[in-house]
């Protein structure tokens, strides 16, 4: 199915205007080729066939750049509007459904797994997880999907480590937007800190979490970064993943597993070996309560990492990603009695692994031995429960 874009690539760039001063923020140069570029590839790979460049700040250059290309509008905005605004502006030119992109902020993720989500949605924002809440604020959302609330920066609650990130892709229905296009013509307003108030209290917003390589350009420390993020990122193949647990998966679930004793569990080898075989990323997904705790070290934890590896490596399979969450709310260790998204059953070891790897989630599969922990709360992971026989004893929590 084709989609239509709304690329939001009206911004001054104040932040950067020391840096880029003579085109606007999405054109700036990235390894030689404008930002906005990036973007557009990544849309046409996956059937976006109508792109809509809300522009304003030296509208000319974008126009001039994107003349000859096939399904491109430009709307101009004669005075700022703001990101909600600019959007109302160009209320006429939209389909029925439609997505929303920053045009200053790469982030790689599968559209169709948000589209998909969203059918039955009046509007939804793709999240990142992100451990520095501080800078970004975070979005809380209940069990549903739903967006209980924005926090700012400077707003966090206590006792919060990390949290989703708004990732500046919507997916939006035009009629979602019908009732806000009389009050606020040709006014400035923000879609997020004036519109999404107003769906959120009306219940009408919804978030997904996923992953994927994430960079917004807006400050020059992350505009240098992106200069070899990006085209180093979009050289790395693209392949689904096998997430598999470790205590009571891997090895047999005693108490704390750690250190070099520990009994491989065959038959998951046999599992993981047959998704090397079809070019899986294999990526290790463990809860390591036991560092919060204190009943073992960060050293004895990775002396069993690596006595793992090794053993795997012996039948041919090697490990491309190991995440661990060494966090508990009921630890003992005051750095690490955190309750934390990376915990599983949440989803933040997952989507982290994805800021490392280019992976495919929608055809990615998670392998673990207990249904309370190792089934992932997100809506498109297939998850499977494999090896609850003699070593299916839950696990400390």
């Amino acid at each position: 199915m084709n989609k239509q874009a709304v690329i939001l690539s009206g911004g001054f760039g104040t932040r950067l205007s020391h840096i880029v001063s003579d085109v606007p923020k999405p054109m700036a140069p990235i390894a030689e080729i404008p930002f906005l570029d990036y973007i557009i590839k990544q849309l046409k790979r996956q059937n976006f066939d109508s792109f809509i460049f809300l522009t304003g700040y030296k509208s000319e250059i974008i126009e001039n750049h994107f003349k000859n290309f096939e399904g491109a509008a430009f709307i101009k905005e004669q005075t700022p509007l703001g990101t909600g605004g600019a959007i109302l502006n160009a209320v006429k030119s939209l389909k029925d459904e439609f997505f929303v992109i920053n045009g200053d902020t790469f982030f790689d993720i599968d559209f169709s797994l948000l589209e998909n989500f969203s059918k039955n949605k009046p509007c939804s924002i793709a999240l990142r997880y992100s451990n520095n809440i501080e800078r970004y604020g975070f979005v809380e959302i209940d069990e549903n999907y739903k967006i209980k609330s924005f926090f700012e920066k400077g707003e966090m609650p206590q006792n919060r480590i990390d949290g989703y990130i708004n990732g500046g892709i919507y997916y939006l229905k035009k009629e979602t937007l019908e009732p806000f296009v009389k009050p606020y013509k040709n006014k400035k307003v923000s879609l997020e800190s004036e519109i999404f108030p107003q769906l959120i209290a009306e219940a009408k917003l919804y978030a997904l979490p996923t992953g994927g390589c994430f960079i917004d350009i807006g400050i020059p420390e992350d505009y240098y970064k992106a200069q070899t993020l990006i085209p180093n990122w979009l050289e790395k193949e693209l392949k689904p993943a096998l997430f598999v647990d470790k205590d009571g998966t891997i090895i047999e679930n005693t108490t704390y597993p750690c250190g070099k004793d520990f009994n491989l569990i065959n038959t998951t080898v046999d599992v993981v070996k047959s998704y090397a075989e079809k070019n899986y990323h294999i990526v290790m997904i463990t809860n390591q309560a036991g560092i919060a705790k204190n009943k073992f070290t960060f050293e004895q934890m990775r002396e069993g990492f690596d006595g793992i590896k090794k053993v795997y490596q012996n039948y041919g399979v090697n490990f491309d990603d190991i995440e661990f969450c060494p966090y508990h709310k009921d630890g003992v260790i005051k750095e690490y009695s955190y309750d934390t998204l990376l915990r599983k059953p949440n989803p933040g070891m997952i989507l982290q692994a994805c800021e490392k790897l280019r992976i495919d989630l929608k055809n990615s599969i998670m392998i673990g031995d207990n249904p309370d922990i190792d089934n992932i709360k997100l809506p498109y992971l297939k998850c499977e429960i494999i090896n609850r026989g003699e070593y299916g004893k839950p696990r400390e929590n």
